[in-house]
């Protein structure tokens, strides 16, 4: 959550990428966090309560289909739970159907099995909305299984039915609180995400303005990394809920892309400043910049606050009227135009406010219910066939050794298969330490606890505490929240097993046991058998990303200030920052990977020097963009702009640099350079300030070419 970065402390040094540092960034409390925390413990200890009133069947996964259901918004909710109730209703009626043909079948009844988890898990990655296609997947197939533990056709097509009441009951219940238990609109989220990221800017560029850029650089990498994704995502989300946003959507798009480019130019020039050997003392006009981005950071921060959009910014114009930018670059070889087309980026949203205070009809695209390359990729029927093989094996494994308790092995594979393997290892780790972590608190609650205090309050108590621990988890980052879904699944499985006090610990053990022969199985098939690598995908994101800067670049070149190219200027602006984005988040999924290959070891240059690499290709590329979109003024009258013919090499580069990410096994036979260096001695650069933008921009391409053209390393098959 955002909100981690705005309670950063001031003065706060470089965290190392220390366990405890990440898991304490993800389990510390933000606003909200603690209603939502509350709200899902109260529902989850009524549904106990309820279930064991009535005797309902199912009541071990009761909570944690609540806790599935619920999200931090209630837009989502409401998505999630309409989902979950289509899917469930039409995998029950396909689990009825099937078994009729193939429930006194086993020779029919087991190749079904196979082919459901296939066309669910190929439905999974083809379909925009892929939960659909697992629960499909999961509910179809498991209920085949189950079908030996029922001595009559009678008694099995009851429990199917029952799964739905399950299911439906959970989802229902779950929807009705998020509406009336502390409800969370989408766009107090939204506004509560900008609150934070324009609070972080103020405090960093404050924290460069006393000389402090290490803590400027700590305040604003979770905002470059994380990118315009979540609250573009957000922003789609509030739509539907709050329809005075409509009209504004075109500015809070604009908004969202300009927070994201005044970060990232404000974190590239800190890691600037730490890259010299001594800090040098920063100009007075880079000061006033930087008071100029703090002040009107803060101001943002403050109207977010009181309503919801900006009212308006100050005029920023003050600083250039005082302080004339320096021409020459100054620490670390970036110039100080990154500031000033930080402030630039805030001008721009005062021009072009009035504009988009008007209406207008937003084009709406037809939305596919499909992926745009669902029929033509391969990797879909490739990952689709890899979980049914995982599958499958733990199926045979638990019923050829006659040992039911250990049934998980057999939905583990099916749970956590994601699209890379990396990814997969990561939700496998994760399901692994919360059934730890719900294994040992039911052990201590079955065997200490509960036996001790026989009453109906204590127990509801111990429900309480361990659901509102495992949404506490949930609620966290993508890094944890599976784990805290786990801990409930695995504490109600073994202690809501029956209808009060649990009486055994196997199934406790049992589940444990399953869950860690499922991850080991699924991780041998995926390493094995077609591996998609999340070193690969990351690659595959910074290539598109290479190849919308060369649009950008176009774009820029071109020297076209009509409407229609400033807007697709800004959408290959977030075409960029939503790859890098992309690309960081399979960059920590990569790291899992290392676990089962044994060796960090890969194809190509490194993915974090890669990926800083090209950040600050889009960074440099700004500054020198404006200067070929700006009009001519009367001083740079005698000075041409750049020609388009001068930054054509570079979207050749970037093509050329693209091609190397795509194709990581093609060896470079000759490290050719690219023709970039000798245009920084052009005498038809124009301006010095224009100068010095495309040299460092040419710079940066240069690095990372020379990082493109390292010696590969051999990935272990």
């Amino acid at each position: 959550m955002s909100e981690r970065i705005a309670n950063y402390p001031g003065g706060a040094e470089r965290r190392q990428g220390r366990l405890l540092d990440i898991l304490w960034d993800d389990l510390k409390p933000f606003p909200g966090r603690g209603r939502i925390t509350l709200r899902l413990a109260i529902v989850c200890t009524a549904i106990v309560l309820v279930s064991n009133t009535f005797r309902l069947p199912l009541q071990d996964v009761l909570p944690f289909l609540v806790l599935f259901t619920s999200k931090e918004e209630k837009v989502t909710t409401a998505i999630t739970a309409v989902l979950a109730l289509f899917a469930i209703t039409v995998a029950v009626v396909v689990s009825i159907l099937i078994f009729k043909y193939t429930g006194d079948r086993a020779e029919f009844r087991i190749p079904a099995m196979a082919v459901e988890i296939f066309v669910g898990m190929y439905l999974f990655r083809v379909l925009s909305i892929g939960p659909v296609g697992f629960i499909l997947a999961f509910i179809v197939s498991v209920s085949q299984s189950l079908v030996d533990l029922f001595p009559t056709p009678e008694e099995a097509v009851h429990e199917f039915l029952w799964v739905w009441v399950a299911v439906a009951l959970s989802v229902s219940v779950a929807w009705v609180a998020n509406l009336l238990l502390f409800p969370v609109p989408a766009n107090q989220v939204l506004q509560r995400e900008f609150v934070a990221a324009w609070r972080a800017v103020a405090a960093a560029t404050t924290e460069l303005t006393i000389g402090s850029p290490s803590a400027a650089s700590s305040l604003l990498r979770p905002l470059v990394k994380r990118g315009p994704i979540r609250l573009l995502k957000l922003l789609k989300l509030s739509l539907p809920e709050a329809t005075g946003l409509g009209l504004k959507q075109a500015q809070l798009m604009r908004m969202i892309l300009s927070l994201d480019k005044i970060a990232r130019l404000t974190f590239s020039y800190a890691g600037a400043l730490l890259k010299t050997p001594s800090l040098l003392p920063i100009s007075s006009a880079e000061k006033a910049i930087l008071g100029q981005l703090s002040e009107n950071a803060g101001r943002f921060e403050q109207e977010f606050a009181a309503g919801f959009v900006p009212s308006s910014i100050a005029t920023l114009s003050a600083v250039r009227d005082g302080h004339a930018l320096p021409s020459s670059k100054t620490t670390g070889g970036f110039p100080a135009a990154k500031l000033a087309e930080a402030e630039s980026t805030l001008e721009d949203l005062v021009a072009k406010d009035t504009k988009d205070r008007e209406p207008k009809a937003v084009s709406r695209q037809k939305k596919s219910l499909f992926v745009a390359d669902a029929f033509s990729n391969p990797t879909y029927v490739q990952f689709a066939l890899k979980v049914t093989l995982a599958g499958m094996l733990g199926y045979f494994f638990y019923t050829a050794s006659d040992y039911f308790g250990i049934h998980t092995v057999y939905y583990t594979p099916l749970i956590i298969a994601l699209a890379s393997t990396g990814a997969t290892i990561h939700k496998g780790v994760l399901r692994i330490v919360g059934c730890i972590i719900g294994v040992t608190l039911g052990l201590i609650c079955s065997i200490w606890l509960i036996p001790r205090y026989e009453t109906l309050g204590v127990y509801l108590l111990i429900v309480f505490c361990l659901h509102g621990l495992a949404a506490w988890v949930a609620f966290g980052s993508e890094r944890i929240s599976y784990m805290g879904l786990q801990i409930a699944l695995t504490f109600d499985l073994g202690v809501l097993q029956d209808y009060g006090p649990p009486t055994k610990i196997d199934p406790l053990r049992d589940r444990f046991i399953g869950i860690i022969l499922g991850v080991c199985i699924i991780s041998a098939v995926f390493a094995l058998v077609w591996p998609e690598s999340a070193h690969l995908i990351a690659r595959e994101k910074l290539a598109a990303c290479l190849r919308a800067i060369a649009r950008l670049l176009h774009l820029g070149g071109s020297n076209d200030g009509s409407q229609s190219s400033s807007r697709q200027r800004e959408q290959a602006e977030l075409e960029i920052a939503s790859r890098l984005s992309e690309a960081n988040s399979f960059q920590e999924q990569a790291a899992f990977e290392a676990l089962l290959y044994g060796s960090k070891a890969s194809d190509g240059p490194n993915l974090e020097n890669a990926t800083t690499a090209i950040e600050e290709i889009y960074v440099a590329c700004l500054p020198w963009i404006r200067e070929q979109t700006s009009d001519l003024t009367p001083q740079d009258s005698e000075h041409p702009k750049t020609t388009p013919k001068i930054g054509k090499p570079l979207e050749d580069a970037m093509e050329a640099l693209a091609g190397r990410f795509d194709q990581p096994h093609q060896q470079n036979a000759q490290p050719n350079q690219l023709p970039i260096n000798c245009l920084v001695h052009e005498k038809d650069l124009g301006a010095r300030r224009t100068a010095d933008n495309f040299e460092e921009l040419v710079r940066a391409v240069t690095e990372l070419q020379v990082l493109a053209s390292a010696p590969e390393k051999v990935q272990p098959a």
